[in-house]
C-alpha cells in the first residue's frame, strides 16, 4: 500500500445538502462509512472477512472538523488513514477534500465487540494484521489536529 491513503470518492446529491445547498452535517458520516467499507475491502480481499474473524467493529466516538463546505455535485474524495490500533479499538482518520481543498477531517473509534455478547473483545491477530494493511496517518496530518 505504501503511504499512499486508501480513497473513496462521493458525488454529493440533492439529498446530502441543506437549504444552502451545503452538505449537512449528519451526511459525513455515511461518507465515512462507505470510504471504511471499501478501504477495509481494499486490504482484507472482501468485507465478508470480518465476519469470518469471529468480531464486528462498532463507532465508539467520532470527532469532525469542518473546514470548509462541500456542495451539491462536488466529487467529495475521502481518504483513509490508520491512526492506531489498540488491544480492543482501532482510531482511523478521514481527510475529505474537493479539488484538493480540504472539506473536513475526522477521527472515528472503532471497538471490537463480540456479536451476541454485546461487550468489547480483543482485535484478533488475524484481522490485527488487516488492519495494519491500512496506510499510516501521515505525521503532517496529524499535527493538524
Amino acid at each position: 500500500m505504501g503511504d499512499h491513503a486508501l480513497i473513496h470518492s462521493v458525488r454529493i446529491r440533492p439529498g446530502d445538502t441543506d437549504l444552502q445547498g451545503i452538505v449537512h452535517a449528519t451526511r459525513y458520516g455515511s461518507f465515512f462509512e462507505a470510504a471504511f467499507v471499501e478501504a477495509f475491502r481494499t486490504v482484507a480481499g472482501s468485507f465478508a472477512f470480518l465476519a469470518q474473524t469471529g468480531v464486528d467493529l462498532v463507532i465508539a466516538e467520532i470527532t469532525i472538523r469542518y473546514l470548509s463546505p462541500a456542495r451539491f455535485d462536488d466529487l467529495l474524495d475521502v481518504a483513509v488513514w490508520r491512526r492506531h490500533i489498540g488491544t480492543t479499538s482501532l482510531t482511523v482518520v478521514f481527510q475529505g477534500s474537493v479539488a484538493s481543498r480540504d472539506a473536513v477531517l475526522a477521527t472515528v473509534r472503532y471497538v471490537a465487540f463480540s456479536p451476541g455478547e454485546f461487550r468489547k473483545t480483543p482485535i484478533p491477530a488475524g484481522l490485527r494484521e488487516v488492519l495494519e494493511r491500512i496506510p499510516a496517518e501521515p505525521a503532517d496530518l496529524a499535527a493538524r489536529w
